[in-house]
């Protein structure tokens, strides 16, 4: 979802700067038989979350964290292991890097099957590189490619170009898990180029677990609580925020008029994009109004500490704006994508626009709760689009009141 990841990419620091803290008191050392396996057991929880939210490139990298972790603090943990942790150094930041940049898919699908399978795989092929106490004659193409990975300074500058890339999909995309992402390099480098202890090293991806988890949170809370569609907060957002209201505060309904003859004349395209217009003027709304997409065509906008008197300036203003906004309907002949050769020239778009109703209702000693300031505003609104459309009505106008 485009706009996520904020919370991630400048909280997911915290796990990282922990782990470092904690690996230089000496505190992994103490735990070891808790720490060395906290990665493993953050990957199974991991990689079922990701199951039931179809995340499979979490999966991959839960995983591959895990394999990291499990070669560090065993296999590779002895002193003649150098060249398998300088390819892990390689190995893991590019594998980051290539999960940034595909697409979501399930976990079940093939490609993420056999990254998984990739992973396991590549760890196996870690652990037959020969050490420097071997025989690398009769190693095969394994010698001079552990040679190759022992080259100085080549995991740093792995490290920088992988994290670059990511930075890059972070930009481009904004998800939560390209924001993870970030976090999860700089503890992978803490726990490869900057840790000598394997210990250390296993609470530095346990931190990348965590901040891997950290995004699934963030990502989970937006669906429950934003609009896919609008961006905006959702009604179980608004749901939770009226249970907290208390003194004066005024409740807006609107809903685009027409819009059902809209979307049939239109197509569903369109009205997705007069929906987006929408919600993009009413985030704009003055008087400290807070919109939300109530469901449909219809949003609500609540006022806090505001009088229905006060808001109804910055609602006229706001409707005045949509019904001003025009935006283009493509012609039902022009291609979706560019031909290879000119062809004739399409119909032109249509320009066209929308309008709004709007209800308004304030709480008073009559309405009391805020699904009573609710429901007057629905009735407001109702009134409104009986009385001609495209005009903000508040309760206790009189009949026919001006738009």
């Amino acid at each position: 979802m485009r706009g996520a990841g904020r919370i991630t990419a400048i909280t997911g620091g915290l796990p990282v700067l922990a782990a470092w803290l904690v690996g230089l008191s000496g505190l992994a050392e103490t735990h070891r038989a808790v720490v060395d396996v906290l990665a493993e057991v953050l990957a199974v929880l991991l990689v079922v979350l990701a199951w039931r939210f179809r995340r499979g490139r979490l999966a991959v990298a839960a995983l591959a964290i895990a394999v990291a972790n499990f070669l560090i603090r065993g296999p590779l943990s002895g002193t003649h292991a150098e060249p398998g942790v300088a390819a892990l150094a390689v190995i893991l930041p590019v594998g980051l890097a290539v999960l940034a940049l595909l697409p979501e898919q399930p976990i079940g699908r093939p490609l993420m099957l056999g990254l998984m399978a990739g992973v396991v795989v590549l760890g196996w092929l870690i652990l037959a590189l020969p050490t420097p106490a071997e025989d690398v004659a009769s190693s095969g193409f394994l010698g001079p490619l552990s040679d190759l990975l022992v080259a100085p300074d080549l995991a740093r500058l792995v490290f920088l170009i992988a994290g670059a890339f990511i930075a890059l999909a972070f930009a481009a995309r904004r998800g939560t898990f390209e924001g993870s992402l970030l976090w999860v390099m700089a503890a992978a480098a803490l726990a490869l180029l900057a840790v000598n202890s394997p210990h250390a090293s296993t609470l530095a991806f346990t931190a990348a677990q965590l901040v891997l988890l950290l995004g699934l949170v963030e990502d989970s809370y937006r669906l429950a609580y934003h609009d896919e569609l609008t961006g905006l907060l959702s009604r179980r957002a608004l749901e939770e925020v009226l249970g907290t209201l208390v003194g004066e505060y005024a409740i807006a309904m609107v809903d685009v008029d027409h819009f059902k003859r809209f979307n049939d004349r239109h197509g569903h395209s369109a009205g997705d994009q007069a929906l987006r217009m929408v919600a993009t003027e009413l985030q704009g709304v003055g008087g400290r109004g807070r919109a939300y997409r109530y469901g449909g065509e219809e949003f609500a906008i609540l006022f806090p500490g505001s009088t229905a008197a006060a808001a109804r300036q910055s609602l006229e203003e706001v409707r005045v704006a949509i019904a001003s906004r025009k935006f283009a309907i493509r012609g039902p002949d022009r291609p979706r994508k560019k031909p290879d050769s000119p062809r004739k020239k399409s119909r032109p778009s249509r320009t066209i626009s929308v309008a709004v109703s709007i209800g308004l209702a304030g709480s008073n000693p009559q309405r009391t709760t805020a699904d009573a300031v609710l429901r007057a505003a629905d009735r407001a609104l109702y009134r409104a689009k009986n009385e001609g459309r495209n005009r903000l009505v508040a309760v206790g106008d009189r009949r026919n009141g001006a738009r």
